[in-house]
């Protein structure tokens, strides 16, 4: 592992290594190996941990594995981060908590969360590319890791991924019963009425949160700084549509860049400009449907739609319903 090569905790291993280690069709040998990396480091280069899971890909050739994985999930296996979320108060700060410390974790985190109206979207990012088996272990070893303390999580919750919807979705109906599920979603994570941020936490400790925050924060310096130019990207993208328009060539320029240089070092990042582009469409389409009277066809102008119905399909697409029908939807995530 080089030295700016992102890396993981080991602890993301575990659930894997159990998982292979049940199966009675010869995982073993690959546990073990899983169990020896475990052990003997910290912290495991991403490239090597997409070896191991490639490797665990390829022995049970089972497309669902993130998601089985993400079921042998146990209390503790996820350390501080796990800690100084669950102490917090209330959903809001859990989340916000989730949020800054998620690097302790993971070096590749860029997890964000965005209240617009009465939604609040917790977007879990990734500044390496992810296969389905890693976004999918991912969105479900989060929901289980706060639903083996919390089990009464509150209702109306969707799961977004940005992976099309496979084929069978019995794996997925059996993690997540009782949300809807999105997919080819503008972003991997969560949806739910932002109503919910403000509830206690069952798990609350002011006093054990701020000293579990303290040693989160130490933990956080010691990890070399994160890359910022995702987020200046979005922010850049944002300004633009509020001028009138967003291209990547005036981002790029702004950011003092050329275009290719700017694709280059997103493409590092895991994303592109164009992904960086629909998240923010679909955020501020949110933004104008719900809070303004504006009408659709002056919303699809807005976000640099050259018409009307391309922005029709393509909100739909993200979030699987009509501009007009989420407008008239007080409790999306209740249906």
């Amino acid at each position: 592992m080089t030295a700016k090569e992102p890396a993981h905790s080991a602890a993301l291993l575990r659930p894997l290594a159990r998982l292979l280690r049940a199966r009675p069709d010869g995982g073993g040998a690959l546990a073990a190996r899983l169990e020896a990396v475990i052990a003997r480091r910290g912290r495991v280069a991403h490239s090597e941990g997409g070896e191991l899971l490639a490797a665990a890909l390829e022995l049970t050739g089972d497309p669902d594995l993130g998601l089985r994985a993400a079921l042998f999930t146990q209390l503790g296996d996820f350390e501080a981060l796990e800690w100084v979320t669950m102490s917090a108060e209330t959903w809001r700060e859990a989340t916000l908590a989730a949020c800054r410390y998620a690097r302790i974790l993971n070096d590749a985190a860029d997890y964000r969360l965005d209240v617009c109206s009465d939604k609040s979207h917790l977007m879990l990012g990734s500044t390496v590319p992810l296969v389905r088996a890693a976004a999918d272990f991912q969105i479900a070893a989060y929901n289980l890791a706060i639903r083996l303390r919390v089990p009464d999580v509150p209702p109306g919750m969707e799961v977004w991924f940005k992976h099309e919807a496979p084929a069978d979705l019995s794996a997925y109906r059996a993690i997540f019963p009782s949300a809807r599920l999105v997919f080819g979603a503008a972003f991997d994570g969560f949806v739910s009425d932002a109503s919910n941020l403000d509830r206690p936490l069952p798990t609350a400790n002011a006093s054990l949160h701020g000293v579990l925050r303290d040693h989160a924060d130490r933990l956080l310096a010691e990890l070399a700084p994160g890359n910022s130019l995702v987020e200046r990207v979005s922010a850049d993208i944002m300004a633009a549509l509020r001028e009138g328009s967003a291209a990547a060539e005036r981002t790029a320029a702004r950011l003092g860049m050329t275009r290719r240089t700017l694709t280059r070092r997103l493409g590092q990042s895991g994303t592109s400009y164009s992904e960086l582009l629909k998240e923010t469409r679909y955020r501020t389409a949110m933004h104008y449907l719900r809070n303004t009277e504006q009408s659709v066809e002056d919303i699809a102008f807005l976000l640099g739609f050259s018409a009307c119905p391309p922005f029709v399909r393509a909100f739909k697409r993200w979030s699987g319903y009509a501009p007009l029908e989420y407008r008239k939807r007080p409790a999306l995530a209740a249906s």
